[in-house]
């Protein structure tokens, strides 16, 4: 989520030796059937699981196969911090607001084909701004258009602090998404998975149908749906796979077709003792409104 992204960034603390073992297991336990077998050896999986779980040193740590959100969410060890609403999340980015990844330049490009004059975007679970300003390297919004991003509450008040040190006047910062009126374009890149409610609700939620929807950095499987817990450092949280059937019927049923996917090669998925739920790519999408 960054030219180093906060994966990256806490696990620079971290040796390289150690990080080159941690590497190999998750190698082992996730990508090979060896996982399978060493996750019925008496007391393994709970003993690996909770070590991971305890990390603060990383992000992108993986733990357990869950039927729903609240199932997952009541497997989060009680001495970690749960979701995204803290402070020490909010401040993950703050050395590096403008990030820019080979996977977000889909959506850079995108943006600038589809923004309008006086069009409204909005960037559901878009952290303080990070696809704004990294876009804003590289081009400038049409005159009057709007960027507001939707955000867990300490987010948006990070995010909106700084917008105002940023001069970001047409980026504003809401935390429900009852507050947008209007949606041209919806943004969203990597944040559904982490909702207890997107899909489906997440086109019910918005006062319209948008025109535009673009998508970026999910977890989709031909599997069925499930949920698991993502260690991202400063906190834990449930994080879904969808079903890459469900997911585009979704959107289909609602009148849009697929106009662009692409691999997000940058992002993966490995949990420990489940190697057949590996993920190598997460993906990105691109739905126009067929009407």
């Amino acid at each position: 989520m960054s030219r180093k992204t906060a994966s990256e960034l806490l696990s620079q603390q971290a040796s390289p030796a150690r990080r080159m073992w941690h590497k190999f297991l998750e190698i082992i336990l996730a990508r090979m059937p060896t996982g399978r077998w060493l996750g019925r050896i008496p007391f393994f999986q709970s003993f690996y699981t909770g070590r991971i779980m305890s990390r603060r040193d990383h992000t992108g740590l993986h733990s357990g196969i869950y039927s729903s959100y609240a199932d997952a969410l009541a497997h989060i060890p009680p001495a970690r911090l749960a979701g995204w609403d803290h402070d020490e999340s909010s401040t993950l980015w703050l050395d590096q607001i403008d990030p820019v990844r080979p996977s977000t330049y889909p959506i850079f490009f995108w943006v600038k084909q589809l923004c309008g004059e006086s069009h409204a975007l909005v960037d559901l679970g878009g952290s303080i701004g990070l696809t704004y300003y990294g876009y804003r390297r590289f081009a400038k919004l049409p005159a009057n258009a709007t960027w507001t991003v939707v955000e867990v509450p300490k987010m948006a008040l990070q995010g909106a602090k700084i917008a105002v040190r940023e001069q970001a006047a047409n980026l504003a910062f809401v935390d429900q998404i009852a507050d947008v009126h209007r949606c041209d374009i919806l943004l969203s890149a990597g944040a559904l998975q982490f909702m207890e409610t997107s899909i489906p609700g997440l086109l019910e939620s918005l006062p319209n149908k948008p025109r535009h929807v673009l998508l970026n950095k999910l977890p989709v499987t031909p599997l069925e749906d499930c949920w698991t817990l993502h260690n991202y450092g400063p906190a834990v949280t449930p994080q879904r796979l969808f079903n890459e059937g469900t997911f585009l019927r979704y959107f289909e049923d609602k009148g849009y077709r697929l106009r662009d996917r692409w691999a997000v090669q940058d992002l993966d998925c490995l949990i420990p003792f489940y190697p057949q739920r590996f993920i190598r790519n997460f993906s990105g999408f691109y739905f126009e409104l067929a009407e």
